[in-house]
C-alpha cells in the first residue's frame, strides 16, 4: 500500500517575499505610516507574537477548519482581532499594495498550509494587492533584521482587548471592559481562543473561600442532607473544600479549551467533540465574544432557507441520570429575535425562564424580545407572536425578587394546520449579574413555579412538549446555577427512597457534566456555593 504523499509546493499567483524585500517595505512604511504600502500579518500563536514579532504586523490566528470554509471571508477575520486599533488597520485590506503573511519558519507554500488558505481569502476583485508569504518566516527574518522586530510591552500584546464576560477573583474595579487579553503559554494557541476566562482567574490560585449559609431559626439533623454535604457545612474545612472543588471545575474547563486550541492550530482533522467553530464564525449572533456553544450540543434551527444559517447561541444541557433537559441560551439580540422564536417553536418549548433584568448598571443585559407584540401581534419570519397577559408576584421583603409572568400565543404561519401554542415566560428580577439572589428561598420558589408551569403545559398538550428554555444575559452563570439546583434536587428526589448516604458530590458532578455541554455554566464561586445553599435549604424544609 503506497504511503501518503508528502506536502508539495503548489504553483499559485502568490508572491514569495525574501527577508530583504520585506525589510525594505517595512522601512518605507515606518518612514511614511500613512501610506498603504504593506499589510503584514503574523499567523503564529499569540504568546509567540507577544514575545517578539516583526514591526507593524498584526496577529491573525484562525483555526484551519474555518480557513478552509469558503463562507469565512477576509472581512470576517476582523472579528478575530482583539483591539479596535488593529481592526481599523485591517478593515482597509483591499487598499494595500502588498499583503504579506508569515508564520514561524515556512520556506515554501503548500496547499494544505494555513498560509495558503489565508492567502486565498484575499484574492478578490476589489483587491489589487500583491499577496504572498515571507520565505523562512519569522525565524529567518529575525536572524537578519532583529532591529526590525519588537516585543510587546509587558507581554500583554500591542492592544487591549474588550471582553465583557470576565470577572476575576483578583482585585479589579468592576466594569465591562477591564480585562486584558490573557496570554496562554502554549505553543500553537491563538488569540481567536485567547479569551479563556480561567487563564486570568486561576493565575493566583484560591483567593477566596465562601461558607454555605444555613437557614436561621431552623434546626435540622444531618441525616436530612446528603453525606457529601455534611462535611461542607463546617466553617473552615467546608468552605476550603468548596473552593477547591470549584477550582477543579474551572481547571478542567481550562484544560479542555486549551486542548481544543491545540487541536485546531495543529490542523487535527479528526472530529473534535468540543469544537466551537460555528459559534466563532457567526460572531454577529453572539451577545458576548467569549461565550460560544459547543458544536456537539448546540441547538440548530431546522427551518432554514437556502443560504440561511442554522446557528443560534443555545445549547442542550442535561445532567447524567436526570430526565430533565434544558435549552441554555443567551439573552436574545434584536438580530436574533427570529432565531429565538423559531427555536421556541421548533423545539415545542412552552416555558421560558428569564433570569436577568433588561438592564444593569447602565448596560443592556437582554433586549426585550417580546415587546413588539404588546399592542399588535408581531411577526418574526414565519412565527407570529401575540401577547395575552402579564402579572407580577412581588415579594413583600424586596421588589427585586418579583416574578413577572407573561403569556403569549405562538403560531407558525407556514403551518396553519398546527394549533397555536401558549408560551409562558417567567421573568425573575432578583438575580444580579455574577451575583446571587438575596435568599435561596426566592430561587427555590421560582424553580417550583417553573416546574409546575412545565407540568401543566405537558398535561394540556396532546404531544410531548420540549425542554424548558433558560436564559440570563450570556446563558452561563445564572442559567447554569438554576439548572444545577433543579437537576440536583431531581436526582436526590429519585434516590430518596434509598437514603441520602450519597458520598459522591452530586452538585460538582452535575456542574462538571454541564460544563461539557456549554461554557462556564455556573460561572463564579459565589454561584457555585449558592447551589449548595439552595439544595440544603430545600432538603431541611426552609423553603
Amino acid at each position: 500500500m503506497p504511503g501518503l504523499s508528502p506536502l508539495t509546493p503548489v504553483t499559485t499567483s502568490f508572491e514569495e517575499y525574501s527577508s530583504d524585500s520585506l525589510a525594505s517595505l517595512i522601512n518605507q512604511k515606518l518612514s511614511n505610516p500613512s501610506q498603504n504600502l504593506v499589510l503584514l500579518l503574523d499567523l503564529r500563536s499569540f504568546s509567540m507574537f507577544t514575545t517578539n514579532h516583526i514591526k507593524t504586523s498584526l496577529n491573525i490566528c484562525v483555526p484551519s477548519t474555518l480557513l478552509k470554509r469558503g463562507s469565512f471571508s477576509a472581512d470576517k477575520i476582523t472579528d478575530t482581532l482583539v483591539g479596535e486599533a488593529d481592526k481599523d488597520i485591517f478593515k482597509d485590506w483591499p487598499k494595500y499594495e502588498n499583503i504579506i503573511l508569515y508564520d514561524n519558519e515556512t520556506s515554501s507554500l503548500s496547499e494544505n498550509s494555513p498560509l495558503f488558505h489565508l492567502c486565498k481569502k484575499f484574492k478578490s476583485p476589489i483587491c489589487k494587492a500583491k499577496i504572498g508569504y515571507l520565505k523562512g518566516g519569522f525565524t529567518a527574518f529575525f536572524n537578519q533584521y532583529a532591529d526590525l522586530c519588537e516585543k510587546s510591552v509587558n507581554g500583554t500584546g500591542t492592544v487591549a482587548s474588550t471582553f465583557p464576560r470576565r470577572r476575576s477573583l483578583m482585585n479589579r474595579k468592576p466594569g465591562p471592559f477591564t480585562c486584558p487579553t490573557p496570554i496562554i503559554e502554549l505553543s500553537g494557541v491563538n488569540p481567536f481562543f485567547s479569551n479563556i476566562r480561567q487563564n486570568i482567574e486561576l493565575s493566583s490560585g484560591i483567593t477566596e473561600t465562601i461558607p454555605i449559609r444555613l437557614p436561621e431559626g431552623i434546626t435540622f439533623d444531618k441525616s436530612q442532607i446528603p453525606a457529601f454535604m455534611r462535611e461542607l457545612i463546617k466553617d473552615d474545612d467546608g468552605k476550603m473544600k468548596l473552593a477547591e472543588a470549584f477550582q477543579e471545575i474551572e481547571r478542567t474547563e481550562q484544560r479542555r479549551l486549551q486542548s481544543l486550541m491545540l487541536q485546531n492550530s495543529n490542523q487535527v482533522t479528526a472530529d473534535c467533540p468540543f469544537s466551537i467553530s460555528a459559534g466563532m464564525e457567526k460572531g454577529t449572533k453572539n451577545r458576548y465574544n467569549n461565550i460560544w456553544p459547543y458544536d456537539h450540543t448546540r441547538v440548530k434551527i431546522n427551518d432554514c432557507k437556502e443560504g440561511d444559517c442554522d446557528y443560534v447561541n443555545a445549547s442542550f444541557v442535561q445532567a447524567e441520570g436526570c430526565d430533565k433537559r434544558y435549552i441554555a441560551t443567551q439573552g436574545p439580540l434584536p438580530a436574533t429575535y427570529e432565531d429565538f422564536w423559531k427555536i421556541v417553536w421548533e423545539q415545542n418549548s412552552q416555558v421560558i425562564v428569564m433570569l436577568t433584568k433588561e438592564e444593569e448598571a447602565g448596560r443592556i443585559q437582554c433586549h426585550r424580545y417580546w415587546s413588539q407584540c404588546k399592542i399588535n401581534s408581531a411577526k418574526f419570519g414565519p412565527i407570529e407572536l401575540k401577547f395575552i397577559s402579564e402579572t407580577s408576584h412581588c415579594s413583600v421583603e424586596n421588589n427585586n425578587n418579583t416574578i413577572v409572568t407573561r403569556k403569549f400565543k405562538l403560531n407558525n404561519l407556514n403551518h396553519p394546520e398546527i394549533p397555536a401554542r401558549e408560551i409562558t415566560q417567567l421573568h425573575f428580577l432578583g438575580w444580579p449579574d455574577f451575583g446571587i439572589p438575596d435568599s435561596p428561598i426566592h430561587i427555590l420558589n421560582l424553580i417550583e413555579v417553573a416546574n409546575l408551569t412545565q407540568l401543566q403545559a405537558a398535561q394540556s398538550s396532546q404531544h410531548p412538549i420540549g425542554p424548558m428554555i433558560v436564559h440570563c444575559s450570556a446563558g452561563c452563570g445564572r442559567t447554569g446555577a438554576f439548572c444545577t439546583i433543579d437537576s440536583t434536587l431531581t436526582l436526590l428526589n429519585n434516590i430518596r427512597e434509598q437514603g441520602l448516604d450519597v458520598s459522591q458530590d452530586l452538585i460538582q458532578k452535575v456542574v462538571l457534566k454541564f460544563r461539557e455541554q456549554r461554557l462556564s455554566l455556573v460561572q463564579t464561586l459565589r454561584q457555585y456555593v449558592f447551589c449548595y445553599e439552595a439544595v440544603l435549604w430545600k432538603l431541611v424544609g426552609a423553603a
